[in-house]
Order: structure tokens, then C-alpha cells, then sequence
């Protein structure tokens, strides 16, 4: 630790109030991105989401990239580019056929929400994953 960690928190947690904006005015509508209509408000967001992309990155690039168990190392790190292109299509389908119909409330519905979609990620993954090593065998 340095002197510096207390102002590197500080400075990121400006950058976090700064990058998240919170506001209900001008927004678009669900398939509008990124989500607010207003030029500065855009910026800021789509700016926010690039430093934390970034910052993430290279947090699990030094703390996360071994190789702990091939089984699970398959699994996180190959179906992350999957679950990254599918996730939105299975948030939908929860919240359409479980969430909407039973009008369950916000805080149910939240775990609901992660638990089914990352369920749904993992175990189509999984079946693709299968198919996939038929036709294409990995290397010994």
C-alpha cells in the first residue's frame, strides 16, 4: 500500500458517480442504446462502461487467469464470449414466461432473474459444448 491508495479510491469512486448516470429523465426506450437520449449523459455512460470494461479486464487478467481445474476452466473462461452474445436473449425470455405472467415482485424477481438466466447460459453452453467436441475433437 502507498500513500496513493486512499486517493486512487477516491478518484474511482468519482469516476464510478460520474459514469453511472442515475437519472429517469430523457430516457430512450428498451432497445434504444445507450439507453439516454441526452448527447452528454450518452457520453458519459458509454464512457463509464469502456473504463469499467477495461478496469475489469485487466483485474481478472492478473487475479483470475489460472488454470485451477480444466473442467471449470473450460466452462468460465470458454463460455464467457457465449454468455456475453446470449445473455440478453435469456433475460428476456424470464422475465417474459416467469417474471410478467406471475407479477412477481422486484426483489424475487432480481434473484429469479440471475439464477434462471445464468442457469439457461450455462446448460445451453454445456449441450453446445457437446456438440461441439463431437464434430471437432480437442487435441491431446
Amino acid at each position: 500500500m502507498t500513500v496513493w491508495a486512499p486517493l486512487c479510491v477516491l478518484f474511482a469512486i468519482l469516476l464510478y458517480a460520474l459514469s453511472s448516470p442515475m437519472n429517469y429523465s430523457e430516457t430512450g426506450f428498451l432497445f434504444f442504446y445507450p439507453l439516454y437520449s441526452d448527447y452528454t449523459i450518452q457520453c458519459l455512460y458509454t464512457t463509464g462502461t469502456w473504463m469499467w470494461v477495461y478496469t475489469i479486464t485487466w483485474l481478472m487478467h492478473y487475479a483470475a487467469n489460472k488454470k485451477f481445474n480444466d473442467t471449470a476452466y473450460k466452462y468460465i473462461c470458454g463460455s464467457a464470449l457465449y454468455a456475453y452474445l446470449s445473455h440478453y436473449l435469456w433475460i428476456i425470455l424470464v422475465a417474459v414466461f416467469v417474471i410478467r405472467p406471475y407479477k412477481i415482485d422486484f426483489l424475487p424477481a432480481i434473484f429469479i432473474e440471475v439464477f434462471l438466466t445464468n442457469f439457461a447460459i450455462i446448460s445451453t453452453y454445456s449441450v453446445l459444448n457437446f456438440f461441439y467436441e463431437l464434430a471437432v475433437p480437442p487435441k491431446s
